[in-house]
Formats: C-alpha cells, structure tokens, sequence
C-alpha cells in the first residue's frame, strides 16, 4: 500500500507534462506539378496486342511534337490521328488520358500513363485504331 502511495505524486506530476507535451504538427500537402508535353517525343517501344513490334518496323521516322495545346506529326506509323492538330489531357496533374483531335475531326481518347523509368519521364499511350482486336501501346521519351 506504502509503494501506491509514493507513485501517486509522481503520477499526478507527470500526467500534466504530458498533456502539455501534445501538440498539433501542421500538415503540409505535398504540391503536384502540372504535367507538362511540350517537346518532341519519339517512339523507344511499341507493342501490338502484347507482342513486341520495335525491332519489326522501323518507328525511327515517328515524332510527335506538342507544344502549348497543339501537336504536330512526323511520318506515319499506326496512329489514332494522321495529321496535326489539336491536344488536351484529362487532369494536368494526374492525366490518365489524352485526347487528341486531327483537323475538324472528333477527339480521339488515348489511355495515357507517365512514368519515370530509368531516370527518364516516359509517356505510354494505348489505343485501339478502330478494330477493337488490336490494341497499340506506344512508349514515347522525349527527343533532347
């Protein structure tokens, strides 16, 4: 019973300290930055239906260059639009899409990731040119 009596003061000194020790951390939200495509991008991959076409067709030719909200087009390869346009993303900071529109056509969506790998920004797009059996997926790096 003595030894109750002898950590009750010390308790009771302790339980103010702590409750003074508690305060409230600020909580800072980490700030996105805007993705930006301005830039000329050139094909480094290209798969059809999950099968590997780099080494079967030359894409050397193919550049894409965006520049404020336009595109412009560089040698065919099979692509949802063939000539220049006009280009805009779903969300600047986390753009799952990108839509592009050839001329007085209709916007073409485009599933659109943008990664980093390597230490390099990439931008993947996938799309299906109009048979829904084939599907591209383009990976794209930017020409310095």
């Amino acid at each position: 019973m003595k030894k109750n009596c002898n950590l009750r003061p010390l308790l009771l000194l302790l339980l103010p300290l702590m409750l003074l020790s508690c305060h409230r951390e600020m909580v800072v939200n980490p700030i996105e930055s805007t993705k930006l495509l301005n830039g000329t991008w050139k094909i480094t991959k290209a798969l059809r239906n999950g099968t590997d076409l780099t080494n079967r067709f030359d894409f050397s030719g193919f550049k894409i260059a965006f520049q404020d909200s336009t595109y412009t087009l560089d040698s065919l390869v099979p692509f949802p639009v063939s000539e220049n346009g006009a280009f805009h993303l779903d969300d600047p900071k986390y753009p799952f899409k990108l839509f592009l529109k050839a001329g007085t056509s209709e916007y073409k969506e485009l599933n659109m990731e943008y990664p980093i790998s390597g230490g390099v920004r990439n931008i993947i797009i996938s799309f299906s040119p109009g048979c829904s059996s084939n599907t591209y997926q383009y990976t794209l790096q930017k020409v310095n």
